[in-house]
């Protein structure tokens, strides 16, 4: 059954309201200098590095939104993301805000993991997607992880440059790493702080099952790091999609599981994330990547406009932003779009 005008109304202002108090702890998107940290600003979209160059990320914060409509008339632009709900929201945002300052922009949700949405990129059914960097450093370049997150931008930015023909704007101030999880109580009872202690649950883990999305069996920084780094090789592995890692937790199919850092079911307290200390899972810090012709003919407007959605994006903002669609069946757009107009990005 279809909702009622007057219910569809009711939800918009109930959400505008929950996500006005955002608002409060982001800058409104409308002007000072790029104070990233660390380092200055990274090279232009139109830049292509050499392989010397050290090229230094940008946390980007407090970036200028241009003005006006500077898109109009240039030519579209597909922009995709990938198949879990912080990445409906960041394509969302991403896309919105191109949308209100000209730019034709067509949006596909729901692509697939790193490793299709980069085949799609590849085969130029899509110009744009927003990444972990982490992930292409590992899961797509094939690199080994990074000692820094400068160094992770660095090797992703020339990869991309190198083998996608494309570049990376500025990275979001909050990243979004893999976490293993297990569910509290259980936690306390085998006296579980982080992932190495997987080890107590049996013989090196053969007493954990462990939920994730399918292509985490076969990462460096998924299920192969936790067997190489870890010594963990007697976990029992089952694929399932991972918008229901948390279901299958919950229901017993499985004790521990793969989610994502920013999760908003991770407020609840009903979990406990094990702890990384060998950083297997990397550096993720979101940034769009852009095929280096598409940024080039969009203009510097186009990235200007990705780094203003970029800098308001924080671990407080993202977890919110998260919870309202993850727990309280916040529609992706809708949640963008309001919290996009309450930081003044969109009018």
């Amino acid at each position: 059954m279809s909702e009622s005008i007057i219910g569809r109304r009711g939800r918009a202002a109930a959400l505008a309201a929950g996500v006005a108090a955002l608002a409060l702890v982001v800058a409104a998107c409308g002007g000072g200098s790029s104070s990233g940290s660390p380092g200055s600003a990274a090279p232009s979209a139109g830049a292509q590095p050499a392989a010397e160059d050290v090229i230094t990320p940008v946390t980007a914060q407090n970036v200028s939104c241009p003005s006006g409509t500077p898109g109009e008339g240039k030519p579209p632009v597909r922009f995709g993301s990938k198949n879990f709900s912080e990445q409906f929201v960041l394509g969302e945002l991403y896309t919105q805000a191109l949308k209100s300052r000209g730019y034709d922009v067509s949006y596909q949700s729901n692509i697939g993991g790193s490793e299709v949405i980069d085949r799609a990129f590849q085969a130029g059914q899509i110009d744009a997607y927003a990444e972990y960097l982490g992930e292409i450093e590992s899961s797509i370049a094939g690199k080994p992880v990074g000692s820094s997150p400068e160094d992770t931008y660095n090797t992703v930015k020339q990869f991309e440059a190198q083998e996608r023909q494309a570049t990376i704007f500025k990275q979001t101030p909050f990243e979004d790493t893999d976490v293993i999880i297990v569910k509290s109580d259980f936690a306390q009872q085998n006296g579980l702080t982080s992932v190495a202690d997987l080890a107590k649950v049996g013989d090196a883990g053969s007493g954990i099952t462990l939920a994730a999305q399918p292509p985490f069996e076969t990462r460096q920084n998924g299920l192969v790091g936790m067997k190489n780094d870890y010594g963990l090789t007697g976990i029992t592995f089952i694929g399932v999609d991972p918008g229901l890692v948390y279901q299958v937790l919950d229901q017993g199919q499985a004790n521990a599981a793969d989610a994502f850092s920013t999760d908003g079911q991770l407020a609840t307290g009903n979990y406990t994330t094990l702890d990384d200390p060998k950083h297997i899972f990397g550096y993720q810090y979101v940034a769009p990547v852009v095929k280096q012709s598409v940024a080039d003919a969009q203009g510097p407007e186009f990235s200007q406009t990705l780094d203003c959605v970029s800098s308001l994006l924080t671990t407080k903002v993202m977890q919110a932003l998260n919870q309202e669609v993850q727990l309280n069946g916040g529609d992706p757009a809708e949640v963008a779009k309001a919290f996009l107009t309450q930081n003044q990005v969109l009018s």
